[in-house]
């Protein structure tokens, strides 16, 4: 007698403390709560500090919280991986696409002359003459198979008997997930006569929307339909089938808010695809016009610098628009700003470098100390010739040192860089001009020829050693360099 009022203690004080939840609520407030119950648009909770009872609008709580709450009481399907089989991605020479299981097992040096493929519930023959490629993978089973075909395998392998609850809540389960709800209402009526009280919320809840489910299958077969070309990336197909869904009348309330959330799905789907492929083509883009630039070599730098900071981002976003079928303002430029890019890209000015940073400090400073140098031995030149009568011979062979005269910006672009060099100028002066990469970061290299110190040594007409400015960096000291994204 004991041990059974304390089995019922035992399970009464595990029912009482299993609805305790703690919930978080969108303005951040905090909610430890005995959950009591739930209707479609509230949650019914007691306070444990207070003891005070409340209803709580679903839409007051986080997200993560309302979800698994809704799924609690069957006001949500529970999120669940999609069925696969595994299969094989056949694609035509024609380039048709066909997601299906073989009839027979094979490999790529086995492949028979005919391919059998389970397609749609049917076989469908292929001569191999008009295969371009087969992709062993996962295939969605509902390509493959029929939901009738997919139910009676799962069924055989399940072979539930009359009071096998277990079995039956997972043929409920699994019929929901391949949206054969006839079958899921059937199973779910027996596990609630088989044990009225497993999980009663969630049952009770779950019938009523399934039976509704199972009275408009064929619309719901339609939203699977525009959700698998969005799996395809027919996206505008997707969105023409959910809009006629939509268009009609009389349609049920739940449906038309299935219909909208899976609508809202698919151009978040869309969106995301498209900026993915915005971002990679922006850069691919870039990288390939400001390649064809640096080989024009009657570009001159100050075109470059006007067309990299006027144009040429209009271009890209331009030909991204075409190639995509996007919108340029609305579509491709807000992708683009959104991007997402975890990885920077590097580019420098290597030894251009004194084009955007102008005189290095300093530079005037040594230049004017070699002038006096240059100056004093050009004087105590000509005192010597002249203590010797003017030897003319020696005159000319003790010549004033002439240091190395450091190019131009024109020089630079036009004659001493190759097309790399100018590539790689380019992107730098794009991050820091163009106004549409994030610079992240600065890079600095020492330069090549002077390792840094901004001056390069000569011997003097007198054997003495002259310091002067390095005509690569032109006393700047280091290459500059960015990391952008």
């Amino acid at each position: 007698m004991k041990t059974k009022i304390l089995g019922c203690l035992i399970v009464f004080l595990l029912s009482a403390f299993a609805r305790a939840d703690d919930i978080v609520l969108v303005d951040g407030r905090y909610l430890q709560v005995k959950v009591l119950g739930a209707t479609e648009k509230k949650l019914h909770v007691k306070l444990l500090d207070t003891g005070g009872e409340l209803w709580i609008p679903w839409d007051l709580i986080r997200e993560s919280d309302r979800d698994r709450l809704m799924v609690q009481f069957g006001y949500k399907e529970e999120e669940r991986g999609e069925i696969t089989r595994a299969g094989i991605r056949l694609v035509t020479k024609s380039g048709e696409e066909f997601f299906g299981v073989p009839e027979k097992q094979f490999d790529a040096q086995s492949v028979p002359d005919e391919v059998v493929i389970i397609y749609k519930g049917r076989k469908w023959p292929f001569k191999k003459s008009m295969i371009r490629s087969i992709d062993w993978q996962d295939v969605p089973a509902l390509e493959a198979y029929t939901k009738e075909q997919l139910y009676d395998q799962e069924l055989a392998r399940i072979k539930p008997g009359e009071e096998d609850l277990e079995g039956h809540w997972d043929l409920a389960r699994f019929s929901m997930d391949i949206e054969l709800y006839a079958r899921a209402v059937e199973h779910m009526l027996r596990v609630k006569s088989i044990d009225p009280a497993y999980r009663a919320d969630f049952v009770s809840n779950q019938l009523g929307r399934l039976e509704m489910l199972a009275r408009n299958q064929k619309i719901v077969d339609a939203m699977r339909g525009a959700k698998r070309e969005s799996y395809h990336k027919r996206f505008d197909q997707s969105v023409e089938q959910l809009d006629q869904i939509l268009s009609l009348e009389n349609l049920d309330p739940n449906l038309k808010a299935d219909a909208e959330l899976t609508k809202e799905g698919v151009l978040k789907r869309r969106w995301d695809y498209f900026a993915k492929l915005v971002t990679r083509g922006y850069f691919d883009m870039m990288n390939n016009k400001i390649g064809k630039m640096s080989r024009d070599r009657k570009l001159k730098l100050k075109e470059a610098q006007n067309q990299i900071r006027r144009e040429l981002h209009k271009e890209i976003v331009a030909d991204l628009a075409t190639k995509y079928g996007l919108d340029v303002k609305k579509e491709v430029e807000k992708m683009w700003e959104e991007r997402v890019v975890h990885q920077p890209r590097r580019a420098s000015y290597g030894s251009g470098t004194f084009i955007v940073l102008g005189k290095a400090k300093g530079a005037e400073q040594r230049m004017q100390q070699m002038q006096r140098m240059q100056q004093r031995q050009a004087q105590q030149q000509r005192n010597r010739n002249g203590r010797r009568g003017g030897n003319q011979q020696q005159q000319q062979q003790q010549q004033t040192f002439q240091p190395p005269k450091p190019p131009t910006k024109d020089d630079w672009w036009d004659k001493l860089a190759d097309s790399s060099m100018r590539a790689q100028w380019l992107k730098c002066y794009y991050a820091e001009n163009g106004k549409k990469l994030e610079v992240v970061g600065e890079r600095k290299n020492s330069c090549s020829r002077c390792g840094g110190t901004g001056s390069i040594k000569f011997a003097g007409s007198q054997g003495e050693t002259v310091p002067v400015t390095c005509p690569r960096c032109q006393g700047h000291r280091h290459d500059k360099g960015v990391a952008y994204k």
